[in-house]
């Protein structure tokens, strides 16, 4: 039996952009549910002086990728990581983070989660 390739296109203009109250936005390019592929793709933006709340993805690894701006990764039993344009983060999953833009200008990047968040 043969296997067929499943090949995935996909516009940034035509993803939806999704606001985060206080903090900015994102956009989940590639989930589960548009490719077929256990694994989430977003871009996100984060406002100067904004962050999330201390989390855990439970069952999902994340990679972080900056493409603009500075901030800080605070990663419980690791501690601070300041970012700036260019680095990679790794966190595995079940490790509480949280990110915070430390800088004037908006931080944008990318994560991606395996499996898929969605």
């Amino acid at each position: 039996m043969e296997t067929q390739t499943r090949i995935c296109v996909f516009d940034y203009a035509a993803t939806p952009d999704e606001a985060v109250p206080d903090a900015g936005s994102i956009r989940r390019m590639i989930t589960r549910e548009n490719s077929g592929m256990d694994l989430t793709l977003s871009k996100g933006t984060l406002k100067p002086g904004a962050g999330h709340t201390w989390h855990a993805h439970e069952t999902q690894d994340e990679a972080v990728f900056i493409l603009e701006g500075e901030g800080t990764m605070h990663i419980e039993g690791y501690g601070d990581v300041r970012y700036r344009p260019g680095m990679s983060i790794v966190i595995p999953r079940g490790v509480r983070h949280y990110n915070e833009n430390t800088s004037d200008a908006d931080a944008v990047l990318i994560s991606i989660f395996n499996p898929a968040l969605r």
